[in-house]
Parts: C-alpha cells; sequence; structure tokens
C-alpha cells in the first residue's frame, strides 16, 4: 500500500484535520525527545537536572527540535499525503533573483518601524476589571516569553551569535513560513475560493495567536499579512522565507549587541518622550516602503 498521495483529492477541512493530527503527533514526539535527551544529560551532571532558563544552550535545542517537529515535519507530511505536486502544494520554486531578495530585504527593513509604531499601541491594551485575571494570564505568558528570549540570546562570541541565526532566524523562518504562508495557504485557498485576502489574513491571525503573546498580537499580525503577500504574488515560499529570516536576524543581531539592544528600533520598546520622532521615521519609511514594494510586486510577478 502507498502511504504517500494517499489522501488527494481530499476536502480542504479533511486535509486541515490531517495537519493538525500531524502537529499533534510530532509536537509530541518531539517532547519526548527532549525528555530523553533531558533525562541523559542529567545523568552525567550526577542527577543535578537541567533547568532551560538556566542553559541556553539546552534552550536552543529545544527550540530546535520543537520548529522542526510542531511547524515544518507536519507542513511537509500533509503535503507528502495530500497532494501529487509536493512542490507546487507548498509553493516551493526556484531560488529568487538577486533583485527580488534586495528588494524582500529592504522592504522588509522599511516596514519594521510602522510595525513597531502598532506594537506601541498594542502595549497600551487594557481589559477592564472584570476581565483581569485573563489580563493577568495574559502578562503572565508575555513575561515568560520574553524571560525564554532572553535566556536564547544570552552569552557572547561569534558562536553563540551564529547559533541564534540558526535557530533563531533559519530555522524558524523555514518552519513557520512552510506551515502557515505554505501548507495552511494552500488549504484555505482551496476552503475559501477566490478570496484570497481573507485567507492572507486568517493565517496571518492565527500565526500571531499561536505565539502566545498578546501583546505583540497586532504587529505579529501585520507581519504575517506582509508575509502571506510575499507568497501570493510570487507563489514562491522562499520569499516569505527569507523576509521572515531578516525580520529575525535584525532582532538577534541587534539585541546581540551591547550598542543595538536598547534601540527602539531593535527592541520595539517605544519610550513616551520619543514616540513623535519615531512616527515621523514610520511615516517616511512607509513611504519608502511603498514604492518598494510596488517594485518587488512586478519583479514577483
Amino acid at each position: 500500500m502507498h502511504i504517500k498521495e494517499i489522501f488527494a483529492g481530499r476536502s480542504a477541512l479533511y486535509q486541515l484535520m490531517t495537519l493538525l493530527v500531524l502537529i499533534l503527533l510530532f509536537a509530541i514526539l518531539s517532547s519526548v525527545v527532549l525528555i530523553g535527551i533531558v533525562s541523559v544529560s542529567s545523568k552525567f551532571t550526577h542527577g543535578a537536572g537541567l533547568n532551560l532558563y538556566e542553559s541556553p544552550n539546552l534552550m536552543r535545542f529545544t527550540q530546535f527540535i520543537t520548529s522542526l517537529g510542531t511547524f515544518l515535519i507536519p507542513a511537509l507530511g500533509v503535503a507528502w499525503l495530500c497532494s501529487p505536486e509536493f512542490k507546487k502544494y507548498l509553493f516551493i520554486g526556484k531560488c529568487p533573483s538577486w533583485q527580488v531578495l534586495l528588494l524582500t530585504f529592504l522592504c522588509t527593513l522599511l516596514i519594521g518601524p510602522a510595525i513597531n509604531l502598532t506594537g506601541y499601541l498594542n502595549e497600551q491594551f487594557v481589559l477592564p476589571q472584570s476581565l483581569q485575571p485573563l489580563y493577568q494570564w495574559m502578562r503572565t505568558t508575555e513575561d515568560a516569553a520574553d524571560e525564554l528570549t532572553k535566556t536564547l540570546l544570552s552569552g557572547n562570541g561569534l558562536g553563540v551569535l551564529t547559533a541564534n541565526l540558526i535557530v533563531i532566524a533559519l530555522t524558524a523562518a523555514v518552519s513557520e513560513e512552510f506551515l502557515f504562508r505554505g501548507a495552511l495557504m494552500t488549504i484555505f485557498n482551496q476552503w475559501i475560493r477566490n478570496h484570497h485576502h481573507i485567507t492572507i489574513w486568517v493565517i496571518a491571525i492565527v500565526f500571531s495567536a499561536i505565539h502566545l503573546q498578546f501583546f505583540g498580537f497586532i504587529p505579529r499580525m501585520l507581519l504575517g499579512a506582509f508575509l502571506g503577500y510575499l507568497v501570493y504574488w510570487g507563489k514562491n515560499i522562499w520569499v516569505p522565507v527569507f523576509a521572515h529570516f531578516v525580520n529575525n536576524a535584525v532582532a538577534v543581531i541587534g539585541m546581540s549587541s551591547d550598542k543595538l539592544k536598547d534601540n527602539d528600533y531593535v527592541t520595539g520598546e517605544i519610550k513616551p518622550d520619543e514616540l513623535l520622532p519615531f512616527t515621523i521615521l514610520a511615516v517616511v519609511c512607509l513611504v519608502l516602503f511603498y514604492f518598494c514594494i510596488r517594485r518587488l510586486r512586478k519583479e514577483l510577478s
């Protein structure tokens, strides 16, 4: 019995359920693998055990395995099971031209200030008193994510920076784009036919929500929409992968630098007294982004 393409021709809902089952299955397998590794490692530390928040290397390895198991492998799996055209299903095309890569690089940098500005507005979000328990949970989740990021970025030297670029920038970009702008985009395009804009924004919302960082929900949703339009215009997953990598790499490099880690562009944390000049910067960058994205769209079509 051939398993490949076994679900080809099935409905979009069936493919979505297949994808969700694969995500759950490989997330569990990833957890089992990580627990096994931690258990074995504990034996070499005389049973002292390992605390993720005290071990940046283990944290990076955990992030790497989790990205592959939760995002990349399920995306590849659903394409393998549900389509005779594996590459088309995931929009896997040829390496983009240098003009496309350069324009994508510039567009990603130029849209950054505007996205960070929406992050400032998102931070002002306050729930009514009756929903304070929910607000407290959201804040706790946000603080835990910040602590995770600080642990991942801790350490000095070229080796640490390279490891962070591989795990946080490259692996995350490939894994998340193959799932959200690859598999999910194809499934939703079949489900919501001829309504590509709805598909792009629905996936952007899901993309942002899955990170469980609600005080950065709006900027991450806008980033997701930007990445969605890139794959919609170019039908090539490597374009949003590159944009996603650039976005993450800028943050990793910036946060790893003592001179840049407090910069508003890098952190996205805008101080009230710097709001006006940052807004002016965001507007100027948006104007440049408009002309740049028009050129990029022509190159992609």
